[in-house]
Order: C-alpha cells, then structure tokens, then sequence
C-alpha cells in the first residue's frame, strides 16, 4: 500500500471549489487523466460512477470511479479501479480566512506484476499526486 496525504489553500470559497471538484468531468483539466465520462444518471453524489482514460508508462488505461460519500462543501470520498491499481481516498474542505484548505489522503494498492515494485513507484505515484495540486490552485485562482 502506498500512503498519500497533501494540502494546498486556494483563495477560494469553499462552495466554488467544491463545486469544481465535484464535477468529475473537470478532472482531465487538473488530474493527470485524459478524459473522464460520467457514466450514471443524476445529480452528482454518493454512488456517481464514472470512468477515467489515463496513460501510465507508455499504455493506455481506463479506471473506473465511484463517489463513496458526498457531503456538500466538506467532504467527497472516491474508489478507482484500474487494471494496475486500486485507490481509495478523500478529498477534505475547510474554509480558511483567505479561502479554502483542500486536503487529500488515500491509500494506492498496486496490483499484478506491479505490486512487487509499489516501494520503487510510491515516490513517483507521490510526486504525480503531489503535482495535481497546484494545477487545481492556478485555475481556480485565475
């Protein structure tokens, strides 16, 4: 298992980057997944599946998603399963006095032959995590 844990504040308010996060389809402008497409019916929430294309190591993937708990303006949790890996996390929002304290914490299970390398690739898969951050903060805060 491979441990993540980040934070950014963005000078948002928490409402405007819930709202952004939440929409699953906005994940190819921040995330490093090329496109996402939700896949079930109504509004977003607990139980909104979605699938996401990504390319790791040269080949393409798709993952699929599901929101796990939904709470408005303060928590969204998610699942993804890919064919190389699991993950589960949540995404926490807090209202700060210049805006909102995004934090993220999961856990990534690799699997197949890749699971005897997750010690080689937890830095990496730390470092692509760690860099989504700052993608969200410019285009929130442009």
């Amino acid at each position: 298992m491979i441990q993540i844990s980040n934070h950014i504040d963005i000078a948002r308010p928490v409402a405007q980057v819930f709202q952004f996060v939440a929409n699953v389809e906005n994940n190819p402008q921040w995330m490093p997944v090329q496109s996402t497409q939700k896949i079930s019916d109504g509004p977003v929430g607990t139980g909104t599946k979605f699938k996401q294309q990504f390319v790791l190591m040269g080949a393409k993937y798709e993952m699929d998603g599901v929101i796990t708990a939904f709470e408005p303006n303060q928590k969204i949790s998610y699942q993804y399963n890919a064919p190389v890996f699991t993950w589960r996390g949540d995404m926490l929002f807090e209202p700060t006095p210049n805006g909102t304290r995004l934090s993220a914490k999961g856990i990534i299970s690799l699997s197949g032959p890749m699971k005897m390398m997750e010690t080689v690739f937890a830095p990496k898969i730390r470092k692509l995590i760690n860099d989504t951050a700052p993608n969200l903060k410019k285009i929130l805060e442009s």
